[in-house]
């Protein structure tokens, strides 16, 4: 080969080293992937009940990661092939989103992986493979549930029969697959059971690990109010709104029985199967009824929301939908307050944690807040000297005083809420 080619050749190749060196370098430099441990589940009795009522039941493994029966009320997984994988939850020209086999086969499935292989990608979105998994492995909410619960599935998946299925893999762009990696947060820490003899708590637990959020609050830019509903979801080739499940009397005003017979039945099978009743029917009434009183703790959103047409515009989210048109915007009532008391309230408040960053500010008598640097300001309005709805916002917010006076930071109102420093 003559010097002058070689020399080129040996450019070019040093040039696409170098290239996907750095690429690489600037796709994994915030990766984050704990690293995997021999731990294994003792597999009893107690935990294989146990696994098979979560998987089944709030944790609706099988309702992505099975065939599912179209035709039936509520689309239920194909027992025969349960945990089979293939399901494809979202596909275009650059991106398909389909759900692994899961079942113990040793050439298709999950059945060389370790324990500890199934924990992470449940709870912490790394692959057995070490690679991110995308949002609708949901184990962002999954990072709640406990350890006990965690091994009981996997003692559970473990017992299912291994069923060949041959599933393609996911594929993601490039932008995506960073976005994923970045947003991966290890455990390093013990995740306890709450006290599931506290009726609230449990519920709590349960609301948080089905991920009843995630549907059910709107994502518009005017919020209804967390919980609310209008939320506009495709999947499964299929369309709905999702519902208001606050105790408004737009949402759930009928008691904790109507309430079971909803989730049992999914109303008669008129229920879309985008909402995962064919689990949810499969868990106790002690449960269902624990769902339902800590939803009664969460404020009230006004918001009709129904998937069946007419669709009408909605004041309020600004989607076109069912019973739109029965929405009006409205601003709540407020107390008298001293205006010249805000000025103790304005400033920065930041959590470190979602790197989220409140601003506060007055103008005139009035008392606003920005979420971000470029969001329009929203009026608070004053409920009690702490206490201040915001239109538009998910959640009201209470400011944070100490025994001299000063205001420390700001709380959003509920448990699923952030408490943000007050930095200036």
């Amino acid at each position: 080969m003559p010097r002058k080619t070689f020399l080129l050749l040996f450019l070019i190749l040093a040039t696409i080293a170098v290239v996907f060196f750095f690429n690489k370098k600037k796709t994994n430099e915030n990766f984050k992937v704990r690293p995997l441990t021999d731990i294994h589940y003792e597999r009893t009795a107690e935990r294989l009940k146990r696994g098979e009522y979560m998987a089944n039941g709030i944790l609706q493994c099988f309702t992505c990661h099975s065939p599912r029966n179209w035709d039936a009320p509520g689309a239920p997984p194909i027992e025969t092939k349960k945990g089979s994988g293939g399901t494809i939850l979202s596909e275009d020209s650059t991106t398909r989103i389909i759900a692994p086999n899961i079942t113990p086969d040793k050439e298709t499935g999950a059945g060389t992986w370790t324990d500890d292989m199934l924990a992470r990608a449940i709870r912490e979105g790394a692959g057995h493979d070490g690679r991110a998994l995308t949002w609708q492995m949901p184990h962002f909410t999954f990072r709640e549930v406990s350890d006990e619960d965690l091994a009981s599935v996997i003692v559970y998946l473990r017992s299912i029969p291994a069923v060949r299925n041959v599933v393609l893999p996911t594929k993601l762009s490039a932008a995506d697959r960073i976005g994923m990696e970045k947003a991966l947060m290890p455990i390093t820490e013990p995740v306890l059971a709450p006290d599931l003899s506290d009726n609230i708590k449990r519920g709590r637990y349960l609301v948080r690990i089905g991920e009843c959020v995630g549907c059910h609050t709107s994502h518009s830019e005017y919020n209804p109010g967390i919980f609310g509903g209008g939320n506009h979801i495709e999947r499964f080739g299929r369309l709905v709104f999702s519902a208001n499940i606050t105790a408004d009397s737009s949402g759930i005003p009928y008691g904790p029985e109507g309430f079971i017979f909803v989730l049992r039945t999914g109303k008669g099978g008129l229920l879309s199967p985008i909402m995962p009743w064919t689990a949810y029917r499969n868990m106790t009434d002690d449960d269902l009824k624990a769902i339902y009183a800590y939803l009664r703790t969460i404020p009230p959103a006004v918001h009709h929301v129904s998937s069946q047409p007419p669709f009408t515009h909605c004041a309020i989210c600004g989607l076109e939908h069912g019973l739109g048109y029965k929405n009006k915007l409205e601003k709540p009532a407020r107390i008298k307050m001293d205006p010249t008391i805000y000025d103790r309230y304005t400033g920065t408040y930041f959590n470190a944690e979602r790197q989220a960053t409140f601003t506060i500010l007055k103008e005139g008598d009035k008392l606003y807040g920005k979420r971000w640097e470029t969001a329009q300001k929203t009026e608070l309005i004053p409920q009690s000297e702490l206490y201040f709805l915001a239109p538009g916002w998910e959640l009201p917010i209470s400011f944070n005083k100490e025994k001299d006076g000063r205001i420390t930071g700001l709380t959003e109102a509920t448990d699923y809420g952030m408490v943000l420093k007050k930095i200036n």
